[in-house]
């Protein structure tokens, strides 16, 4: 996961320091790291998962090891005209290409975490998909550097249930529909598909690795849309089968997981999930 490209720039207000993961924060702040409406529950310990429905919400601070001073990142949830949202929040000093973290939500089968699938459409194997199509919207205020990347993990044998297993991946399909700062994809760009009468930038990376994962690379290979968008749809099989024709992803080879979040560089944000859904047939 690597992540470019100036976004929205907020007037930022002064980010006090978080209670104790899992309380419950009560301050008269606009929604910025560190401050909260009233209301407004955090969660804050490092890989904190909540299930809602099919989908589970992760505190997923991978790369934090790589912190350049004292950092926070936290799972949100409150409610808007009496319905529950979630979220996350973060604030990371400096900036380090190589991701600090992914606040995100699953859906199927993680290769880095294991236990059960959360649908069991996933996985599924590339090529038998009739349908896996990723609806969203998001409210994001960030300032720094930043994506924000649905993603897929492709592995080489169909697990629904047991042990993490890193090694058996062998794509990361990621699709860049916001972004600013220092990020950009990972690899080179490599050609300009048209999908769905859209022309997105294509880069590739071999030999992939994540943080402690040195017995385990795969192809990392991102789709960057051209103008942000916070709100969409993103027919994965569609993308999946210009992969396939281009020798990229083996349509043997199984689609795992959808996932959803911001990789985070650098800087402070918050990003609020108004809709989320992953359609399957």
């Amino acid at each position: 996961m690597l992540t470019s490209r100036a976004s929205w720039i907020l007037l930022l207000v002064s980010v006090g320091s978080l209670a104790l993961g899992g309380c419950r924060l009560r301050r008269d702040a606009h929604n910025a790291p560190g401050k909260y409406q009233e209301g407004v529950s955090a969660q804050c310990n490092n890989g904190y998962a909540v299930a809602d429905g099919p989908y589970r919400y992760e505190n997923n601070q991978w790369g934090s090891g790589k912190a350049q001073g004292p950092f926070e990142q936290c799972l949100l949830k409150r409610e808007v005209n009496g319905k529950q949202e979630r979220g996350w929040t973060w604030s990371f000093p400096g900036t380090d290409s190589t991701v600090f973290s992914y606040p995100e939500i699953i859906f199927g089968w993680k290769p880095w975490t294991g236990g059960r699938t959360t649908h069991p459409s996933l996985p599924t194997r590339v090529g038998d998909f009739a349908k896996l199509t990723l609806v969203y919207e998001v409210e994001s205020q960030i300032t720094g550097s930043y994506n924000l990347a649905p993603e897929v993990w492709v592995t080489n044998r169909r697990i629904q249930n047991g042990e993490a297993a890193p090694k058996s991946i062998t794509a990361e399909v990621m699709f860049w529909v916001d972004s600013g700062g220092i990020a950009q994809p990972g690899g080179a760009l490599v050609a300009s598909p048209v999908v769905g009468g859209e022309t997105y930038e294509l880069w590739v990376q071999n030999g992939a690795n994540g943080s402690g994962a040195s017995e385990a690379s795969w192809r990392l290979i991102s789709f960057k849309w051209q103008k942000p968008m916070l709100k969409g749809t993103i027919d994965i099989p569609a993308f999946m089968r210009v992969l396939v024709d281009q020798g990229l992803v083996d349509p043997a080879h199984y689609i795992s997981t959808v996932e959803f979040g911001n990789e985070v560089t650098g800087g402070t944000g918050t990003t609020w999930v108004k809709h989320f859904e992953v359609q399957t047939q």
